[in-house]
């Protein structure tokens, strides 16, 4: 396990958040450019994936929950099951966090999302400092 200071965390990554959004491309592009910098910066890679309902789009373990095949996890980072809106509820990712030496947060997700707010709210409670990168690729900043 590696101790690294700062994650990034990607709320909306899954197949159900990006297949058939109008800018899919684009996001998906932006987003990749994120990851590889936060891996080239050492920083932790955090794919959030949003445990859904029974005859839900994004049911758990259907084709809809799964990481958008653009984003894989990698050896280095960190898969986190999550029932929402709220990464943090009913998960290990605090515990996972504070085991890596994490304190600082980039979270990245669709505009709009209702994750990205609870999430964001219980990462600020917790005691990390919180950069939101939610945006689409026009305005989507560096890590």
């Amino acid at each position: 396990m590696t101790l690294t200071p700062t994650a990034l965390v990607l709320l909306t990554a899954q197949r159900h958040h990006l297949e058939d959004h109008p800018a899919e491309q684009a996001v998906s592009q932006a987003w990749q450019a994120q990851v590889r910098a936060a891996r080239a910066a050492g920083h932790l890679v955090v794919h959030v994936q949003w445990d859904g309902a029974p005859e839900t789009p994004f049911e758990t373990f259907s084709r809809g929950w799964v990481l958008h095949p653009d984003f894989r996890s990698e050896a280095n980072d960190l898969p986190v099951r999550a029932a929402g809106p709220d990464a943090f509820a009913g998960s290990a990712l605090d515990a996972e966090l504070r085991g890596r030496a994490v304190r600082e947060l980039h979270l990245l997700a669709l505009p709009g999302s209702d994750v990205l707010p609870a999430t964001e709210t219980a990462a600020r409670a917790l005691g990390y400092e919180v950069r939101v990168l939610e945006a689409l690729p026009e305005t989507l900043g560096t890590v």
